[in-house]
Order: structure tokens, then sequence, then C-alpha cells
């Protein structure tokens, strides 16, 4: 008898399966369509996804609730390559507010001028992932895409 003992890391074609509605979710298609490198292993970048993908379905909710469609991939849309316009921005929404959760998550410590300097370069980084994910939800549900911000 043999042991052979295991690594305990997550495949990276590793799926994060949703509620049936929305499609399943997938840690190596996050990664190529962020541009993510292999700084976060694929447990962490599955945990990330699912509090991702858990927040975006509850600010569908609404949305989802006036459908008449089982899954999004029924809602009408035009495709691309196949794959329904509602599918590919729900996906884009998540992978987009993932990857700015992972921005916002993975900050180090630096008190110096310098680290003040990388820290305020991230937080834009993250906003402007986050902006991509609102602005992919927007079209997805058909809202307008205006945003107002305070000064």
């Amino acid at each position: 008898m043999s042991f052979i003992p295991s690594s305990g890391a997550a495949p990276l074609d590793q799926v994060v399966p949703n509620d049936g509605f929305f499609p399943d979710l997938g840690v190596a298609e996050m990664r190529d369509q962020t541009g993510l490198g292999s700084v976060f292993g694929a447990a962490r970048l599955a945990a990330v996804l699912q509090a991702a993908m858990i927040e975006v379905n509850a600010d569908l909710a609404d949305w989802r609730m006036g459908l008449e469609a089982e899954a999004l991939a029924e809602v009408p849309a035009t495709t691309y390559g196949g794959i329904s316009a509602k599918v590919i921005l729900y996906k884009t929404g998540v992978y987009t507010r993932a990857r700015a959760a992972l921005i916002d998550t993975t900050r180090d410590y630096d008190s110096t001028k310098s680290g003040h300097g990388r820290a305020d370069a991230l937080e834009e980084t993250a906003d402007s992932w986050l902006a991509q994910s609102n602005e992919a939800l927007a079209r997805l549900i058909d809202r307008p895409r205006t945003v107002v911000e305070l000064i």
C-alpha cells in the first residue's frame, strides 16, 4: 500500500456552481478574462469568485423576479459566438467585481510615502474594475448607464 500526499490545491479549472438560473463560473475563465497572473491560488480565486457571485445575484434579484425564463441563457438577447449577451455581461460583472475585491483585500501595509502612492494606485484600479462590473450589470438589465458622483 502506498500513500501519495496531495497538495490540497484546488484545480485551476475549478467551477464555482451557481443557483441554476445564472451560469456556473470558472476560475480559469476568470483568470483569463481579467488578466490575473498566477499570484493567487485557485482556492482563493474560487472563494472570492463565490462571494462576488452571491453579491451580484443579490443585486439582480428584483430584475430576475420579473422574468419568465428558467435560466439567464433563455432570456432573449443577441448571441455572440453562440453565447447570449446576457450571459457574457453577467460573467463580466461577476469576474470584474471579484477582481476588484482581490485588489481591495490584498493590499500590503506600507506607511512610507511610496507605499501610500501604491495604495492610492491600487484603489483607483479597484474602482476601475468595480466600475466595469457595474457597467456590465447595468447593460444586462437594460438600465441607463448614467452615473452621478459627488465631488
